[in-house]
């Protein structure tokens, strides 16, 4: 063994475990600065179930995730539920996709490659919020980046216990996320494609992905006649190009205030790189001939293959129903990542300080986005809105605007006060039924608090602010990150002493 060359074999171990560690400080950061939002405090409100509740939610149409709750579940009875708590555990399984990433991209881009994408995986601001997010999506990036490595192990090594390692995980998967499944054909093209290479493995892989079909059983039972029924799923519908759009800026910027044509470019620019510039390294120093060398292309392909195909597949879903948004699609952040860095190994090869330049862009970009997500409150503050209320203390009745806001409110301010949902109005309801709907809800409270949230949902003409402006005297209102709260109170004489009435 050559002297020092210990050292250079755990010198990419070293710098990996730098990468987690800093993926971990990143994501704890300020965990618990952002409120909890509606669908965390619904993911919370499943978990408190006991598992006797849970467990037929994974036949119960309709229903997304019930392997998470119930992971949740046992997570929270040993740590509890607060906002800490729960997130920390999406905090490990976003810190744990670094390692499971760069394991990944070293097939594809050698360890210079997957070590570049391991740091902007563990520096992403989009990766980081949903390492802050008490939801499914850091887990559902784990296991499904984690599925696509072992399938590609067990695809060259063609062992039992790797074949059915990969069947738990994607079957899994599928229990955490109903979209988990949008990887699977990138899955069985890899194999189509490349099956000389994996010839093989035929036979093991045949009957893994018969054995698949099983866990899907109980899904396709609803998911299927959804799919081809009048069902509505609140989702509007993008194009594919507005859907491609919407994931590079997610994926790029994430919670920037605005998006910014610089960023994106340099972005672009790198991603545009890693699909038609990069080749590995070793098919240029081996100056193998242009026949072989287009073989050095394969990864990019592949690649490029693993970045589209699931978002094509959501597509045709969505011509259907409508159901796509970002981060359902979180499984394809790796390939993101990947296609940057050959991008940057691209361009590095080209002209060393350029690319050194790109990658150090990106990372200011990255930690630039990161530190607003951490100081800036973007998610609907009730946290802060509870504490207004609580403080005040007058009201004797809350109305909610939109219902799926009381969920979380009372999780922030559990005193069990009478409370109404305002009206839906979206539907076609005016005026006049506003009117009869407001007057039996409010009928004998005195001071009524009204809290808003993503009013366009539930009454985008403002028909019930418009009702209390009109039939109550506004006592006090507090505002905050996407949630409203008044005070209104429906006694006479305010009303008419604020109207200048003796």
């Amino acid at each position: 063994m050559k002297p020092g060359s210990s050292g250079a074999i755990h010198a990419p171990r070293l710098i990996l475990l730098s990468l987690v560690l800093l993926a971990f400080g990143l994501r704890l950061y300020h965990l618990d600065y952002q409120s909890l939002w509606r669908d965390e405090v619904d993911a919370i409100f499943f978990a408190r179930s006991d598992l006797r509740g849970l467990v037929p939610l994974f036949v119960v149409p309709g229903h997304n995730g019930p392997l998470y709750y119930v992971i949740l579940h046992c997570w929270t009875r040993l740590t509890g539920d607060s906002e800490f708590s729960v997130r920390f555990l999406s905090l490990v399984c976003s810190a744990l996709a670094v390692p499971v990433t760069y394991l990944l991209g070293r097939r594809w881009l050698g360890n210079i490659g997957a070590l570049v994408a391991a740091l902007l995986g563990a520096t992403s601001p989009y990766l980081i919020w949903y390492g802050q997010e008490g939801k499914m999506y850091a887990l559902l990036l784990l296991m499904s980046t984690l599925s696509t490595y072992v399938y590609l192990v067990a695809l060259e090594r063609n062992r039992v216990y790797l074949w059915a390692s990969y069947i738990l995980l994607v079957a899994a998967s599928m229990y955490v996320h109903l979209l988990a499944v949008a990887i699977l054909p990138f899955h069985f093209l890899v194999f189509v494609v490349v099956w000389p290479r994996y010839r093989g493995a035929w036979k093991g892989w045949l009957a893994t992905f018969a054995v698949l079909a099983l866990p899907y059983l109980p899904l396709a039972r609803w998911e299927i006649p959804l799919l081809i029924g009048p069902f509505a799923t609140g989702h509007q519908f993008y194009s594919f190009r507005e859907m491609l759009a919407s994931l590079l800026f997610a994926f790029s910027l994430n919670a920037a205030p605005s998006r910014s044509i610089l960023p994106i470019a340099l972005f672009v620019f790198l991603l545009l790189a890693g699909l038609f510039l990069y080749v590995r390294p070793r098919d240029l120093r081996e100056h193998r001939p242009v026949k072989r060398l287009l073989r050095g292309h394969e990864e990019s392909i592949i690649l490029g293959t693993y970045a589209f195909l699931p978002v094509v597949c959501l597509f045709l879903v969505s011509l259907g129903m409508p159901v796509f948004t970002d981060r359902y699609l979180i499984t394809v952040v790796p390939p993101f990542l990947f296609l940057l860095a050959c991008g940057v190994v691209a361009v590095r090869l080209r002209s060393s300080a350029l690319g050194i330049a790109c990658l150090g862009l990106v990372l200011v970009s990255n930690l630039y986005v990161v530190a607003l997500q951490g100081h800036t409150k973007i998610k609907s503050d009730f946290r802060s809105a509870a504490q207004y209320v609580e403080e005040d203390g007058r009201g004797d009745l809350m109305v909610f605007l939109i219902p799926q806001g009381r969920p979380v409110f009372d999780y922030y301010h559990e005193d069990h006060s009478a409370w109404a949902d305002a009206p839906y109005t979206n539907g076609g309801m005016g005026p006049v039924g506003v009117a009869r709907a407001m007057e039996e809800v409010t009928e004998g409270h005195q001071n009524v608090w009204f809290i808003v949230t993503e009013a366009e949902l539930w009454d985008s003409r403002g028909l019930v602010q418009e009702w209390f402006e009109s039939n109550g005297a506004l006592l006090g209102k507090g505002s905050f990150a996407r949630v409203d709260v008044y005070l209104y109170s429906l006694a006479a004489e305010e009303i008419g002493t604020e109207r200048g009435v003796s």
